[in-house]
């Protein structure tokens, strides 16, 4: 997978907290943890699970997860 955006990160899922509307994932990228809050639904939808491994993209204001396999 190509991204044309630098500011990306490879990391492991530390943590997978789900609640109704919003789920927060915690990323383990080495030498300390990333935190992104997504909605349910997507994190349902890349069915993400303890031990994955994602990108976490960031800007100023935010962090997108990318999974590269279901």
């Amino acid at each position: 997978m190509r991204m044309s955006d630098a500011n990306k990160l490879v990391g492991k899922i530390m943590t997978v907290k789900q609640g109704q509307d919003m789920t927060e994932v915690q990323i383990d990228i080495g030498d300390q943890l990333v935190t992104a809050t997504i909605t349910a639904n997507a994190a349902k939808d890349m069915n993400l699970n303890k031990g994955d491994e994602v990108f976490a993209m960031f800007d100023s204001t935010s962090v997108t997860v990318i999974r590269d396999k279901p």
